[in-house]
C-alpha cells in the first residue's frame, strides 16, 4: 500500500475528529479499558504526488482502533499513547509510517485517473518509519495539536505539524452533524526535502529536470475541513475538503515549478462502521 504523502496529510484533517465525533453522536463516553474499533473506506481526488498538478482518483480504506482515552492507531494517523492526558493536554510518543513515493507515479489505490510520467528519473523514496511525540491542548471549540517526527529509511527527515481546529455541531432533524475546519502547517528539514523535491546531476540527466538542492523551512500550508453526519449509532458519513499552498522549498523545486503546481487541492468522502 503506498499513498501518495499528500493524501495522507490532508486526511489528517478529519480523523483526528472522528474520535470525538463517536461520543457526540451516541452521547457515550468510551474512557476506561474499553477497546473501540471502527472500519471504513471512502474515495478522494487528490494530487498524483505531493507538488503534481494532475489528480488521481483513489478508494482507499480506513481502520482504527483505540483503548480507552489511552491508545489509538490507525492507518493514516499512525499509533500513539497519551502518556499525560488530562481535561484539557495529551502527550506522548507517536509512531507513523510514510509510504513513500514511486516514480511511475502510480497508486495502489488508484481508480481514476492517469499514471503521471513526472517522476521518471528521480527514482523511488522508500517508505519511512517516522518516531517522534505530539502534543494537544482542547480549549473547546478550538483544538491546538503539534506534531514532530523524524524519518528513518526513506527520507530520514524530519518533519512537523501544527494544526488549529475550530470544532463545531449543528442538528439536521434529529441528527447533529459535527464539522472542523482551520489553518495547518507542516515543516521539514532539507533531507525530506531533498527526498521529495530535490534534483541532483544524476536525476537531471535522467529526468530532464534542473538541478536543485533545497534547504529547511515549511513544506506546506492551508486549510482542512470536514463534516460528520451519523446515519446510525453505529454508522457515520464524512466528507473533507483541504487546500494547501507549498511552502518555498517545495514551490521552488524544478519539479513543481517544471511540472507541477504549488497549489495542492483535495476532497473526498467516507462511509465508516464503528463495531
Amino acid at each position: 500500500m503506498k499513498f501518495v504523502f499528500g493524501v495522507l496529510t490532508l486526511l489528517s484533517c478529519f480523523i483526528a475528529v472522528q474520535a470525538q465525533a463517536q461520543t457526540w453522536q451516541t452521547g457515550e463516553n468510551h474512557g476506561g479499558d474499553q477497546w473501540d474499533v471502527s472500519a471504513g473506506a471512502g474515495v478522494l481526488v487528490a494530487p498524483s504526488y505531493f507538488g503534481d498538478d494532475a489528480y488521481q482518483f483513489m478508494a482507499v480504506p480506513d481502520i482504527r482502533v483505540s483503548y480507552g482515552d489511552t491508545f489509538f492507531a490507525s492507518m493514516q494517523d499512525g499509533a500513539g499513547y497519551n502518556i499525560i492526558h488530562t481535561a484539557h493536554w495529551k502527550v506522548g510518543p507517536l509512531l507513523r509510517y510514510d509510504f513513500g513515493r514511486d516514480e511511475d507515479g502510480d497508486s495502489t489505490f488508484r481508480i481514476g485517473g492517469d499514471k503521471t510520467d513526472d517522476l521518471r528519473g528521480l527514482g523511488d523514496v522508500d517508505g519511512s518509519l517516522e518516531i517522534g511525540a505530539y502534543v494537544e491542548y482542547d480549549m473547546a471549540p478550538l483544538n491546538l495539536k503539534v506534531e514532530l517526527l523524524q524519518g528513518m529509511g526513506g527520507h530520514e527527515g524530519l518533519v512537523g505539524n501544527a494544526s488549529l481546529k475550530y470544532k463545531g455541531r449543528a442538528q439536521l432533524h434529529d441528527k447533529a452533524i459535527l464539522y472542523a475546519f482551520g489553518p495547518e502547517i507542516d515543516f521539514a528539514d532539507s533531507s525530506y526535502h531533498e527526498s521529495y523535491f530535490g534534483v541532483n546531476s544524476r536525476q537531471s540527466a535522467a529526468s530532464g529536470l534542473a538541478e536543485y538542492d533545497p534547504g529547511a523551512g515549511v513544506l506546506s500550508y492551508g486549510i482542512g475541513s470536514s463534516a460528520i453526519v451519523p446515519l446510525t449509532d453505529t454508522i457515520s458519513t464524512i466528507f473533507f475538503a483541504s487546500y494547501n499552498h507549498l511552502g518555498s522549498e517545495a514551490a521552488h523545486s524544478s519539479l513543481v515549478e517544471e511540472r507541477g503546481s504549488k497549489h495542492q487541492g483535495a476532497a473526498g468522502a467516507f462511509i465508516t462502521y464503528r463495531f
